[in-house]
Formats: structure tokens, C-alpha cells, sequence
């Protein structure tokens, strides 16, 4: 049996309680994998969240302890899609990446991965550059395409020049990295996918696969899969 850890996202009901949550999608596209256990990673103070007026987003060596014991029972990661990330989502990251775990970081996640290896960190305003909803709002249908570069961890996953992606993300990325490698790029010209070379499997995706869960989005999940396998 692998476990594969998933980052929880913060929020608030509608009767104000504070929770902490995976999507759904995410939990069923692991689900149907009957050697694989999914836990909930969750904060470890109650200052890993400001999203939640929870503090300062910062990590104590108490909290890096209690990550780490947590963190080495995990045979896979996952960083997912929310509304912000936070020094939490990147600890999970650095782990994966010094320990080389395999990692697949979507959405919020790709955004963290980004900044974590870019030369410079910024964060981009979708609004700032598009004047229309060509990569908002589409969690079940296709909303673009990306096309997947030669010679790339996605090419050898998707076996595809360019396929077509739903779209949830109000920011994008425009960085130049230090060690992520791009392997996907939407037809407007934004980065859709990065990886980390020399690793098990280091992929961030900007789009939602847990979502379409179509034939390009099992393809993905299954190479994740045997990797953790391989370990």
C-alpha cells in the first residue's frame, strides 16, 4: 500500500466555521487506485493559514518537525488548486523536491512550484493581460488548448502535441527559472505545465485534470501513480 499526502485547503462555511478540506475530484481521481491511501495534510500551528486570519504564514522548527514525521510517511504528494498558497504548500514542495518524492502540484500549486524556482517572484494579474475569460471558470469542459513541448515529461505521458484543458486560474505565470523546465504552453502564449528534470516526478499543471478526468487526465494520474510504485 502507497500513501500519497494531500495539502488541505482553508475556507469558510456558510455558518462561518473554518475548514480544512481536499476537493473531491482530487480524493475520486485517487480513489479507483486500490493500493493507494489518500491522507489530508493539515497545518501544524495556527499560523499556517492567514486565510483564515490564523497568523503569519510562517513555519517554526517545531512545525518543520512535525511535517517531517508526517511527511516521511508519504510515498507521493499533492499540492492542489485553491485560492492562495502558502509557506505550508511550499515546505511540502522542498520536502518533495530534496527528498525526491514524486510530487503533482495543480493550479495554486503549479503557481507555488513557479515562484519557488523563479529568479525572480511576481505574481501576475490574469486581468492585466487578458481582456476576456479564455482561462477562467471551467471545471468539466474544455475551455483551450495547450500545446505540449518535444522532448518533455508531458510528451512522454500524453503522447500528444496539443490537446485540450479546462481553465480555473485568475493568475498566470512569467518567470524565468532556475532549474523547472516548461512543457506546456497555452496558444495565447502562458506556461501550462513545468517539471523538474533528474527527478521521480516533479509536475505542476496549471489546468484541473482531477476535474476532466478524461483519457489525457488518467494518462497523467497513472504515470503518477507508477511512479510512486517505483519508489
Amino acid at each position: 500500500m502507497k500513501i500519497i499526502g494531500i495539502v488541505g485547503r482553508a475556507y469558510e462555511n456558510k455558518d462561518g466555521e473554518k475548514i480544512f478540506q481536499i476537493n473531491e475530484a482530487v480524493r475520486l481521481a485517487l480513489a479507483n487506485y486500490n493500493d493507494i491511501t489518500a491522507i489530508l495534510l493539515l497545518p501544524t500551528n495556527n499560523s499556517l493559514y492567514p486565510d483564515l486570519e490564523m497568523g503569519t504564514d510562517e513555519i517554526t522548527d517545531l512545525d518543520k518537525q512535525k511535517l517531517d514525521y508526517v511527511l516521511n510517511f508519504c510515498d507521493g504528494l499533492i499540492v492542489p488548486g485553491g485560492s492562495n498558497w502558502h509557506k505550508f504548500d511550499e515546505y511540502v514542495i522542498d520536502y518533495a523536491i530534496k527528498k525526491d518524492i514524486p510530487l503533482l502540484a495543480i493550479c495554486a500549486g503549479f503557481q507555488a512550484l513557479c515562484c519557488m524556482d523563479a529568479t525572480s517572484k511576481n505574481k501576475f494579474d490574469m486581468t492585466k493581460k487578458l481582456l476576456d475569460d479564455t482561462h477562467y471558470e471551467n471545471k468539466t469542459t474544455y475551455k483551450h488548448t495547450i500545446n505540449i513541448l518535444e522532448n518533455t515529461i508531458l510528451e512522454d505521458i500524453i503522447k500528444e502535441k496539443k490537446i485540450p484543458v479546462n481553465s480555473l486560474h485568475h493568475d498566470y505565470i512569467d518567470f524565468n527559472f532556475k532549474n523547472l523546465k516548461t512543457c506546456a504552453i497555452s496558444e495565447d502564449g502562458l506556461i501550462e505545465g513545468v517539471y523538474l528534470p533528474n527527478k521521480k516526478f516533479i509536475l505542476g499543471l496549471q489546468w484541473h485534470p482531477e476535474y476532466l478526468m478524461d483519457v489525457y487526465s488518467q494518462k497523467i494520474f497513472n504515470y503518477f501513480i507508477a511512479k510512486i510504485k517505483d519508489a
